[in-house]
């Protein structure tokens, strides 16, 4: 039983090694993952209507399925910000700063201490039998409800 390639699939394989090519020379790729979303659905379709349309649907399709991580990366980075701008980012990293002389040290000791904390707060909450009503109430924040 033979897989037959269509100009469809040479085209979408095309275009993902334009897209990993731009990502290597640092350059944009929304303009080439437009036109091979135009190319592929004129080429898929015939229509130079549904081409542009299917342009919209996939903006749409986007949007829907990566909005809610787009509006946690943007809270997260304001939060960065806000700690920077006021110095509360040296503040915190102050006791852990002789540990930090690389990038890769930096990395593994923020990793690290994040790990520590969270294992600290799911045995405190554990430990205290807290529900997530109470969780809210007090303050706390958690990720995961399946204790």
């Amino acid at each position: 039983m033979g897989v037959e390639l269509t100009a469809i699939h040479w085209i979408y394989v095309l275009f993902i090694l334009f897209i990993i090519g731009f990502m290597a020379m640092r350059r944009d790729t929304t303009l080439v993952c437009i036109a091979g979303i135009f190319l592929i659905a004129i080429t898929a379709t015939g229509s130079l209507s549904s081409s542009v349309s299917s342009i919209f649907t996939s903006f749409i399709f986007a949007i829907t399925e990566l909005l809610s991580t787009i509006l946690v990366i943007s809270i997260i980075v304001a939060m960065s910000r806000t700690l920077t701008t006021t110095g509360i980012n040296d503040v915190m990293i102050s006791p852990f700063a002789r540990f930090i002389r690389t990038p890769a040290l930096a990395y593994w000791t923020i990793g690290i201490l994040m790990m520590v904390i969270s294992w600290i707060k799911c045995i405190y909450i554990y430990q205290n039998q807290l529900t997530p009503n109470i969780i809210k109430r007090r303050g706390l924040i958690i990720v995961h409800q399946t204790l």
